[in-house]
């Protein structure tokens, strides 16, 4: 595959190689763009990821929604992201409600508590990994993307659930709780039983759990993506991970607690390029 022209690829492809590898499947003309794209949410995560405490982290996720406003136009121009961000979001006049949603949703990832339920979980999803989906639609196919947003809606929620659970062991050593409390509560568990880990038998019963709900949503998916124009291809990829994970964790999801669960870049590799070409 060619290299893309952009200043953001090796974000991405360090951040999530599975978006890079999709992102080579689109129209030459709009892969920079989506880059430019994964890049921000690429910056995000990061923010979340090396904030000591939460008020560093929305301090700066706070300038990032001003920026995206225009109130901060002069320190904006210094920082190549937020210009590149800035002219994606003028040239596809993608929403700015839509980030300012996904901003407040990655607040979450500053704080420690537990989402109160599936359905809360489910909105977290959908202001995040679905939301990312469907404006990658519009920087595809503007016209086309008007249709997505229901298959974005699950496939983003399976993509979103799929990666809690491969971030689990990272998540709960830093005291953090990406599952919803009457999920843990059916499996018998509370958020703090659950960063305990002593209850091993639960810790799985939960993690099965878990898995099985993403690939309710990825079977949804799935329905709903063969209606979809086949232009908007790319955009989707992503979530072609997710049963990768979901899948092995439904069926074995010992230790997942302690041991990152993952699939190999060829795995994901072959599984993109087979989901991209039929």
């Amino acid at each position: 595959m060619p290299a893309v022209e952009s200043p953001f690829a090796d974000t991405v492809r360090s951040h999530d190689w599975p978006r890079y590898i999709a992102v080579q499947f689109a129209p030459e003309a709009k892969r920079a763009d989506l880059l430019t794209l994964y890049a921000f949410d690429a910056e995000m995560d990061r923010i979340c990821q090396i904030a000591s405490d939460p008020l560093p982290g929305e301090i700066r996720l706070q300038w990032w929604r001003e920026v995206i406003h225009g109130e901060r136009l002069e320190e904006g121009k210094s920082h190549p992201l937020a210009v590149a961000l800035l002219e994606l979001i003028h040239n596809h006049r993608l929403p700015l409600d839509a980030f300012d949603r996904y901003l407040e949703s990655q607040t979450f990832a500053l704080y420690h508590d537990a989402f109160p339920d599936t359905l809360s979980l489910e909105a977290w999803c959908g202001e995040t990994a679905s939301s990312f989906i469907q404006m990658s639609s519009i920087i595809i196919d503007p016209i086309a993307a008007k249709a997505a947003s229901e298959a974005a809606g699950h496939g983003g929620v399976a993509l979103g659930v799929s990666g809690i659970l491969t971030r689990l062991s990272q998540t709960r050593s830093r005291a953090q709780c990406y599952f919803p409390q009457d999920l843990l509560l059916a499996c018998g568990l509370d958020r703090e039983g659950f960063l305990a880990g002593q209850d091993t038998v639960a810790l799985q019963r939960a993690a099965k759990a878990m898995a099985e709900f993403g690939l309710d949503h990825y079977e949804k998916y799935r329905v709903l993506l063969k209606q979809l124009p086949k232009a908007l291809k790319p955009a989707f990829l992503p979530v072609e991970i997710a049963p990768l994970i979901l899948k092995r964790v439904s069926v074995s999801p010992v230790n997942i607690h302690q041991i990152p669960v993952t699939a190999s870049h060829l795995r994901k590799f072959l599984k993109l390029a087979w989901a991209a070409v039929v």
